[in-house]
């Protein structure tokens, strides 16, 4: 026998479904569609998700940090402020307060409001659900997308969101893309 055949069965055997027949793929395809369909929202993925470990915050960025939630409070539409305060708040694991900045960030810009924007939304929201890309986190995606097709970000989480959902063929296909044609210091 060809080398290596004997432990692929010997593998296939203790982690695979000797006896069963393989599921067609019409079949899986309708699983990963009703799978996607009846994912669970947004606020029940952060419920379940683990909290964030607490941050040691340096006191000097802690007061710089204070500064910037005040500057925001008091300016609540200065777009630089906003993006600021959602990436800081983000980095530090407070989901909400970034998530909340970053949708202020959005209204803000209005109609100018980028696919990075939206896409930025997305993924503090799939942060906050420890990883997971909710059905909100989707509209956000499909909104960046819609602006603008090939952003990367977007591309990446819904790519994530295709094979969290069973539907690899999708979401390889768009990974294998921005691995090909995005951006070559992207973190995928």
């Amino acid at each position: 026998p060809p080398a290596g055949l004997p432990g692929a069965g010997a593998l296939y055997w203790w982690l695979g479904a000797p006896g069963y027949p393989d599921l067609p793929i019409d079949r899986r395809i309708a699983m990963a569609d009703e799978l996607m369909a009846n994912r669970p929202g947004q606020a029940e993925a952060v419920a379940a998700a683990p909290a964030p470990p607490a941050a040691e915050l340096d006191p000097s960025y802690a007061d710089l940090i204070g500064k910037l939630r005040a500057a925001v409070t008091e300016n609540p539409n200065d777009p630089r402020g906003l993006e600021l305060l959602a990436r800081n708040e983000a980095a530090l694991g407070n989901f909400a307060a970034a998530e909340e900045a970053q949708r202020k960030l959005i209204e803000v810009r209005g109609d100018a409001a980028t696919a990075a924007d939206h896409a930025a939304l997305a993924e503090i929201m799939v942060a906050a659900a420890g990883g997971y890309v909710s059905p909100e986190a989707e509209a956000e995606l499909q909104a960046a997308l819609t602006l603008d097709p090939g952003e990367p970000l977007a591309r990446y989480y819904a790519g994530l969101m295709f094979v969290q959902s069973g539907r690899f063929d999708r979401g390889f296909a768009l990974w294998q893309d921005l691995l090909e044609n995005g951006p070559q210091d992207g973190p995928w």
